[in-house]
């Protein structure tokens, strides 16, 4: 190939010259030029410390690249400094370059495995992606140092949540101190185990020291609701927007549940119209203002502000359902039907959804669809009902339970799962207090069909494990324990569990490492420690 000689000389040229400077590449790269006395001293001492300083520089300049160059070129120089992995990982981190922060931030981790933000930071990055499994060993690491870390305890709480793990999460978070997340994090666990009274009091406990808190009052607010106490969900509504009146969230949080309970609209009425003088664009003020407008029959203003809130966020279904009515009581039926059925996409389960659409679909004359849409709502209506016949039987099972009546529950939940069959939460809980019965076949058929009705429900699939290996079926046991550590790796007792079944099969390295698993997450957990006396037992005797 025939090669310019010009042009290869002033290449050559330009390389030669850029290696004189090649000790400090800022000297040459106008972007990341730093403070000339800084420069001179990089290019008179080129070591990790200098690099280090010029790096820092950058950060408290608010350049992230140019800082991050300095200390990877200083990194260069000294590849085990603890130091510069974690300076690199934190600027990463904070710019949002999660990917690029996690080598150096597990770097920085195994050469500072005592270091509380060592965990700290690499839980934080692997937890952004949604790395929730790999976050956890982190978590309990930096507990370990800190058994008192907010931080790490929220983590862990997420990662717990995400793996459905709720019995851990409240283990962990009942005697751990709170603050906002945190409690609201172990109502959740409490909610998801429909055990709402402990849920309500965590948040209640939470607003005494956070009286102004928008996000406990919400979720509180919310739980009433669920157990149909509408009146305290209205007071406390109420109670922080009086303590917060130039709040919109605060308000917000009012108007919603003022019109959820739906017996004052004289006062959420101009409640919302200051709102929307407030805020105009909001499209939740909007939505709540639209539906309000429609049960007062004033349908120009509330197509006015429906469509309006539609336009601001598409992806509401609510507020599709409620133009949709508007416009067919405006006679427009081609767009009542565009927007009932656009709900229906969006997710809207609500019964009179499919009403609302057969009557309007019977506007158009299309007489066969909406008898489908007939035939659906009344469906619909069936599955409400016995969705709410199923809910208020598992509420009636907890409080028997708490009245200590354990046979009565069982009834209960009994019913809840002939109401709703499919429910893989209702079958557990019956599984568990058949347990209490000590019903063994009851409480392994309940587990049945808890998985039947969700294949991968952990905690079920752990119960059977458990029940085969009472039952000595080690291979089904081991095969639902293997299960339940892949889905949750953080839970010891399902490491100990997979270890004592493989104990019991005489597999005695591959019951030993399981337990090691145990051991990492509670050192000082009693079952491991006895179980690996008798594993070396087994072992000794083996051999001999």
């Amino acid at each position: 190939m025939h090669r310019n000689p010009l042009k290869m000389g002033l290449i050559l040229a330009a390389c030669l010259g850029m290696s004189r400077l090649s000790i400090s590449p800022f000297a040459w790269a106008a972007a990341c030029i730093g403070p000339s006395q800084l420069e001179a001293r990089v290019r008179a001492n080129p070591n990790a410390d200098s690099y280090a300083e010029l790096g820092a520089w950058f950060v408290q300049n608010q350049s992230t690249d140019c800082a991050v160059q300095a200390f990877q070129t200083g990194l260069k120089l000294d590849p085990s400094s603890a130091r510069l992995n974690y300076s690199i990982g934190l600027n990463l981190y904070k710019a949002g370059r999660m990917e690029e922060a996690l080598a150096p931030l597990q770097q920085y981790a195994r050469l500072r495995p005592e270091e509380l933000n060592a965990h700290l930071l690499l839980g934080a990055a692997l937890s952004s992606l949604g790395r929730n499994k790999e976050a956890f060993p982190e978590w309990e690491a930096a507990l370990k140092i800190d058994p008192a870390s907010k931080k790490a305890l929220e983590g862990l709480a997420t990662a717990l949540i995400e793996a459905e793990d709720y019995e851990s999460v409240i283990s962990r978070l009942r005697s751990a101190p709170h603050n906002e997340n945190l409690s609201l994090d172990l109502a959740n666990a409490y909610g998801k185990l429909e055990r709402f009274d402990d849920a309500a009091q965590v948040l209640s406990d939470g607003l005494k020291t956070y009286p102004n808190s928008d996000d406990l009052t919400k979720a509180l607010v919310t739980i009433y609701l669920q157990e149909g106490r509408n009146w305290d969900g209205l007071a406390q509504a109420e109670k922080l927007a009086r303590l917060k009146p130039l709040d919109i969230g605060a308000q917000r949080i009012y108007l919603r549940t003022l019109v959820i309970t739906g017996n004052n609209f004289e006062i959420a009425a101009p409640l919302s119209r200051k709102l929307l003088s407030l805020v105009p664009n909001d499209p939740e003020i909007l939505a709540e203002s639209g539906f309000l407008e429609r049960m007062a029959g004033d349908y120009p203003a509330a197509r006015k502000h429906l469509e309006k809130a539609v336009i601001l966020r598409p992806d509401n279904p609510m507020s599709r359902f409620n133009l949709g009515v508007v416009l067919a009581q405006l006679q427009d039926a081609a767009g009542a039907r565009e927007q009932l059925e656009k709900a229906i996409e969006l997710g809207a389960t609500e019964p009179q959804v499919r009403f609302e659409l057969a009557k309007v679909l019977r506007m158009l004359g299309e007489t066969e669809e909406a008898q489908q849409q007939l035939k659906l709502y009344q469906q619909k209506t069936k599955e409400e009902s016995d969705r709410s016949l199923a809910a208020l039987k598992s509420t009636e099972a907890v409080q028997a339970l708490k009245a200590g009546d354990i046979r009565k529950a069982a009834d209960l939940y009994r019913e809840a799962c002939a109401a709703q069959p499919d429910n893989a939460g209702y079958a557990y809980r019956l599984a568990l207090v058949l347990g209490q019965l000590g019903d063994i076949e009851g409480e392994r058929t309940a587990l049945e069909e808890a998985i039947k009705a969700d294949a991968n429900f952990v905690f079920a699939q752990y119960d059977l494990g458990r029940l085969d290996f009472q039952a000595g079926l080690y291979a089904a046991a081991e095969s639902q324990f293997r299960l339940t550590v892949k889905a949750v790796p953080g839970k010891a007792e399902a490491w100990i569990a997979l270890a004592a079944t493989l104990g019991a099969e005489l597999r005695l390295q591959e019951a030993r490492d399981a337990l090691a698993n145990a051991l990492k997450l509670e050192p000082s957990n009693a079952a491991a420690l006895d179980l690996g006396k008798k594993l070396e037992a087994a072992q000794d005797q083996q051999e001999h």
